[in-house]
């Protein structure tokens, strides 16, 4: 559960019940409660740019849409049915070759 906008003061978790915090055996007021689980948020979208600026990084983002494929190995995720189907599926996304696919398989 994220304990977020409406949720944000509650102590346990409204699904299952479990507390949000470890308990503590003195009771400090002053003390920081410590939660059972942190969740941390990374943004995609200042890393994608930064592999993209470089030449050197870039050139691998776009190796989906211009690799050589071996006849009979696979060599990379792009070969498989899945990542067909998607294509075949989502032709807007499949066009761009800067587009970056996660999560096919």
């Amino acid at each position: 559960m994220l304990y977020w906008k409406d949720d944000i003061d509650l102590d346990y978790c409204m699904f299952c019940g479990e507390a949000r915090y470890k308990s503590t055996r003195e009771r400090n007021p002053n003390r920081k409660k410590t939660p059972y689980v942190i969740l941390w948020y990374l943004s995609l979208t200042p890393r994608l740019k930064t592999l993209y600026a470089s030449e050197a990084t870039a050139k691998h983002m776009t190796r989906r849409a211009n690799h050589q494929m071996e006849e009979g190995s696979m060599c990379h995720l792009s070969n498989t049915d899945a990542w067909s189907h998607f294509d075949r599926t989502y032709i807007d996304f499949a066009v761009e070759p800067r587009n970056v696919g996660f999560a096919h398989e």
